[in-house]
Order: C-alpha cells, then sequence, then structure tokens
C-alpha cells in the first residue's frame, strides 16, 4: 500500500460515505481540521504540507488493486465499489498560507 493509498482512512468513513450513497444524499460536505488544545509545552502550531494536501486531494483515486481489496472485504455492495473507481475531489480547500505559526490567540508570526 502506498503512502497516497485512499485506504489509509478508516474503514468507518467509507461505510459511512455507502449508506449516504444509497440514500441519495449528494450535498456539499465541509470537513474541518481544528486542534481543541495545544500540550502544556506548545504554545503554537507551524502550518506546513499544504501543497501535499492539495496535490492529494487532486490525484485522489481508488486504485483497481484498493477496489479489489474492498470488495475482497465483503463489506461494500458492487454498486458503491464501482461508484468509488470514479471518485474524485471537487471541492474547495479553505486554509491558512503554508509556513505560518497558528497561535491560540489568533495572533501570526509570518
Amino acid at each position: 500500500m502506498s503512502e497516497q493509498s485512499l485506504l489509509l482512512t478508516d474503514l468507518y468513513e467509507l461505510s459511512m460515505l455507502e449508506v449516504y450513497a444509497a440514500h441519495g444524499m449528494a450535498e456539499t460536505a465541509v470537513f474541518e481540521l481544528f486542534v481543541r488544545k495545544l500540550p502544556a509545552e506548545r504554545g503554537f502550531l507551524m502550518v506546513a504540507g499544504l501543497e501535499q494536501a492539495v496535490a492529494f486531494l487532486e490525484g485522489l483515486r481508488f486504485t483497481q488493486d484498493e477496489l479489489a481489496w474492498l470488495g475482497a472485504s465483503g463489506m461494500f455492495s458492487p454498486a458503491f465499489l464501482d461508484g468509488l473507481a470514479g471518485l474524485r475531489f471537487t471541492g474547495d480547500v479553505d486554509a491558512m498560507p503554508g509556513a505560518r505559526c497558528s497561535f491560540p490567540t489568533s495572533r501570526s508570526c509570518a
């Protein structure tokens, strides 16, 4: 499995996607990444890796081997797996610019 594999996700997420698809739920989904609390010894987070994250999303595809593995698991319907074969990211990414610090008080170190 490559480091780009979509099988690195939790199978729960794929199970939920199948349920949504079965119920015709095709509305826009919104996902957020946030930190509830910084470790005591850390007063900020460094924003990094945005280019790599966007490149991953742009190339998002299930390989035939991954689809075969999911099929062999018996967890997903053939129709759902056919849909996954055409899965592509078509959304927007809103993010802080890379190489920036994020402080709990919203200060910037750029």
